[in-house]
């Protein structure tokens, strides 16, 4: 499934309901988010991920902070109360305008539709701090290897990039298996869900190996992993990577 695909299901679900489409709680579904209540879970999650850095002893400039797959701003406008200036990007331009309606920060909180398998929208040397989660995973590993490179060029020297990936071993690139693969999961599953009556939205593992590999490809020094599944899971994790751009 092509980023093209991808961008036209957040299009959609965007238009339709997107509060739930980024925290799908099955009690939430068709436009029951209250927006306090759903713009207070992206302050409680980045107040936390500030003292998980304290924790492990990670200093950040809180000068120019990063949102990789933004939606409507829940995490962007979280990061607002930490960072001087905050940039918001998403490929589904239904989200960016939800985005703008709910932004608080006025021209400190920044938002751009991006449809690109890259981050060329914005400069190299750019950013303090990049942060995503439950986004990477929704896109095929491919576009994942793309996009944390990315992160690396856009941040600047000592600046931090914390993303989260669903990992599993998965299968060798270039291989029958991996074709059989992005059929089954690029296909396959989308259909099922929009003939059960859900958004068609993928979700992909991709290795810790390829993970590691591109974060020591980009000179970055490795600071912690960490699993943050909520249950114990039999074939895949999800793990929260957390490097350091070399100065």
């Amino acid at each position: 499934m092509s980023l093209k695909n991808v961008q036209k299901a957040y299009e959609k679900v965007g238009a339709d309901d997107p509060l739930w489409a980024i925290l799908t709680d099955d009690n939430k579904r068709g436009n029951k988010w209250d927006p306090e209540e759903f713009f207070a879970t992206g302050r409680d999650e980045i107040n936390s991920i500030m003292a998980y850095l304290d924790s492990i002893d990670v200093e950040i400039n809180y000068g120019n902070a990063f949102d990789f797959g933004c939606g409507v701003g829940r995490l962007t406008q979280g990061l607002c109360y930490h960072f001087d200036q905050v940039t918001g990007v998403d490929i589904s331009n239904t989200m960016i305008a939800g985005a703008i309606g709910f932004n608080k920060f006025d021209k400190n909180c920044t938002y751009i539709t991006n449809t690109e398998s890259n981050l060329k929208c914005l400069s190299s040397n750019t950013f303090d701090f990049v942060y995503t989660n439950i986004v990477l995973q929704h896109m095929a590993p491919r576009y994942q290897v793309e996009y944390i490179k990315e992160f690396f060029r856009i941040l600047k020297p000592g600046g931090i990039a914390l993303f989260q990936v669903r990992t599993a071993k998965g299968p060798k690139p270039g291989s029958l298996a991996e074709k059989v693969y992005n059929f089954k999961m690029e296909r396959l599953k989308p259909f099922w869900k929009t003939i059960r009556g859900r958004p068609p939205i993928q979700v992909h593992t991709i290795s810790p190996h390829i993970v590691e590999q591109i974060i020591a490809e980009c000179g970055a020094t490795l600071l912690d992993v960490k699993g943050i599944d909520k249950r114990i899971r039999k074939w895949h994790k999800n793990l929260r990577y957390c490097a350091m751009k070399p100065t």
